[in-house]
């Protein structure tokens, strides 16, 4: 595993347990437990609110983001104790004595902590000891105008066959450089591939800066839109029941439903479209010829997206006056990729087969080009 990826799975621990205040949450309780210890009515709204951030530290990538940072035996992830499981069971025995419910609830949020600090203890080193490598690979990447991305494949279909795999790299190979050219007129650069990791299929490698942040922005989009039609759906399944058959309500949810699924495509190619004229403004030498590009780079980009892939940016050039802009924009739509991104993997599950069926069948086929199919 390169160091990028694993300072990107400490600083998802980070923002998961200190930046959200989780970590200040837990203390503040287990400080809190001798004074409550009789008073059933908070202990079970600390247990809820415990219990419901554990439920998205659990569903997140974290736990899977800490077996990789921290292997060893004598130092496990606090996430391998299934503390959601012990809570939960806690909350279903309406019958548990206060003294009881008092002294699991205490024992948990105590070893709970304890776990955490470990963890962070341990992974302050590691960022300390990386720190001069991170460093001098920031100054690379700022020397050569680079950003580090990672192209993370989870659906079962890419990741099990090495002829689907090598079709869809080979479709990333093409397309990447067509979005270049969508942007910019500069040649681009062959891309550099940093590391491949294994588990879920993760590709790391080099990209032009500028290319990376807007190619980031597109997948933040994408995936709020797939979410947006995610969340209408676990949504207004219970509702639709209550319409009694009415047609003139089904068929306006049909409606609905149909455009939101279209959306996500026709959006993600309205924001390419959007950039690439914003490109041309700054960059007269731009290829005009754009609609066929514009589309190729669409239909991969949102595929990518409905398949429950990801697509990370692991590092960028150091911060100046020139790029400071760039890089909080950058890192914002980082941030919310990795919020979304979970929000959206867990609402997939929720939903039916025969939903996820349609979804598949609209956009999960990579789509290549018509100069490339007709060669074949």
């Amino acid at each position: 595993m390169n160091i990028e990826t694993l300072l990107d799975n400490i600083n998802l621990f980070n923002s998961l347990l200190y930046e959200s205040g989780f970590k200040r949450d837990i203390q503040d309780y287990v400080a809190s437990m001798p004074n409550n210890q009789s008073n059933i009515v908070t202990l079970r709204e600390v247990a809820e609110k415990v219990k419901e951030t554990l439920n998205k530290i659990y569903t997140s990538d974290l736990p899977e983001a800490l077996k990789l940072v921290l292997p060893l035996k004598a130092l496990r992830p606090f996430t391998e104790t299934d503390h959601l499981k012990i809570l939960s069971t806690l909350l279903d025995d309406k019958e548990v004595p206060l003294s009881e419910f008092y002294n699991k609830l205490n024992n948990l949020l105590t070893n709970l902590n304890t776990q955490i600090d470990s963890n962070k203890t341990k992974l302050d080193e590691l960022s300390k000891q990386f720190q001069p490598y991170i460093t001098q690979q920031k100054e690379i990447v700022s020397e050569n105008k680079q950003a580090i991305l990672s192209l993370l494949f989870r659906d079962k279909k890419t990741i099990t066959s090495l002829k689907e795999f090598s079709k869809i790299i080979n479709l990333w190979n093409r397309t990447i450089p067509i979005y270049h050219q969508l942007l910019s007129s500069s040649s681009p650069e062959d891309i550099e591939i940093v590391e491949i990791q294994n588990g879920s299929i993760d590709l790391v490698i080099n990209l032009n800066f500028d290319i990376a942040i807007n190619l980031i922005e597109v997948i933040r989009i994408g995936v709020e839109c797939y979410l947006a039609y995610l969340s209408y759906k676990n949504l207004i399944k219970p509702i639709q029941s209550k319409y009694f058959g009415n047609k003139k309500l089904l068929d306006g949810e049909a409606e609905r439903e149909k455009e939101l699924l279209n959306n996500i495509l026709i959006t993600v190619t309205e924001t390419i479209k959007e950039q690439h004229d914003q490109a041309k403004k700054a960059d007269k030498k731009i290829d005009d010829k754009s609609d066929k590009k514009i589309q190729q780079v669409a239909n991969l980009l949102t595929t990518h997206i409905i398949r429950g892939n990801d697509v990370k940016l692991l590092s960028v050039p150091q911060k100046n006056e020139e790029n400071s802009e760039k890089i909080e924009r950058a890192i914002d739509n980082k941030n919310k990729i990795t919020e979304f991104g979970q929000e959206m993997r867990n609402a997939l599950k929720s939903l039916p087969a025969e939903d996820v069926k349609k979804l598949l069948e609209k956009y999960g086929s990579y789509k290549e080009d018509e100069e490339q199919s007709s060669k074949k």
